[in-house]
């Protein structure tokens, strides 16, 4: 209400104070008229606010929540890691055995021995002559040699020989095998001299022990043990502390098995025979 407003309620309430009362009624009833709508008006929109609000819920409820990952106990954590190591030594395994196995595959070259004593054997060393090598001139070698070609001077080593070729000049050696060989010079051994069927010497042969089965021109000296077999064709002297000939052998020259000297002889020999004794 304004200042004009008042000031006419005064003045009527002055001149009819009846009618004055029965306006202030009036407007209280206006004003309590005024007051229960203003009631609904808020009741109205409470109710129409009230569905927003539960759909709002419902929307909040609607949509799924945010799963927040719990914290896992430390006995899991470690199980956990625990599995993962145990994950990679598999695989670290697995790699091995694949290493292992290519390992495997391809054999390594072997180590050379050493003895208890702490001196180092090395590998055999072979000292090759290919078949269709010609060598003019001597050798000296501190290796075995295979000789499968042709030599033209002196061979000499400390080990053995194998002779399948050809060789003109004196053989110096440990052991010696002649297989289908042509040799023309003195062989020297230390061991053992072995001649096949094939084979051909021309010269003087002296060894520890001889096994004859070839063609041989020359003398043979033998400390220990001379073996001819059947097919051995000897032209020269023989000296052995023993013989053995097979049936089939040809020997042609002198014979000799012991070593004696003059007076080991004259025991067993007397100068003459003397009868009537």
């Amino acid at each position: 209400m304004g200042l004009k407003d008042n000031f006419s309620q005064a003045f009527r309430e002055l001149t009819s104070p009846k009618e004055a009362k029965k306006q202030e009624k009036t407007e209280i009833k206006d004003v309590a008229s005024y007051m229960n709508d203003a009631g609904d008006v808020e009741e109205t929109k409470s109710v129409q606010e009230e569905p927003v609000q539960e759909e709002e819920q419902q929307t909040e409820q609607s949509a799924p929540a945010p799963e927040i990952e719990e914290e896992k106990p430390v006995a899991e954590q470690t199980q956990s890691f625990n599995n993962f190591n145990n994950m990679n030594n598999a695989m670290n395994g697995t790699a091995n055995n694949a290493n292992a196995f290519n390992r495997q595959a391809v054999p390594p070259t072997a180590a050379p021995f050493v003895n208890p004593q702490g001196m180092r054997q090395e590998s055999p060393e072979t000292t090759v002559i290919s078949k269709n090598t010609i060598i003019d001139g001597n050798i000296r070698s501190f290796a075995d040699m295979k000789i499968d070609g042709s030599i033209k001077g002196s061979v000499e080593t400390t080990k053995n020989v194998s002779v399948n070729g050809k060789v003109v000049g004196n053989i110096t050696c440990d052991n010696a095998v002649m297989n289908a060989a042509s040799v023309q010079g003195n062989i020297t051994l230390k061991g053992q001299a072995t001649m096949s069927s094939e084979s051909m010497l021309i010269g003087d042969l002296t060894s520890q022990v001889a096994s004859v089965n070839g063609k041989m021109k020359g003398n043979l000296t033998v400390a220990g043990k001379a073996q001819l077999d059947r097919d051995a064709v000897v032209f020269g002297d023989i000296k052995a502390g023993a013989i053995s000939i097979s049936d089939g052998a040809i020997v042609q020259g002198y014979i000799s098995t012991t070593y004696l000297s003059q007076d080991e002889s004259s025991n067993i020999f007397p100068d003459s025979i003397a009868i009537g004794e």
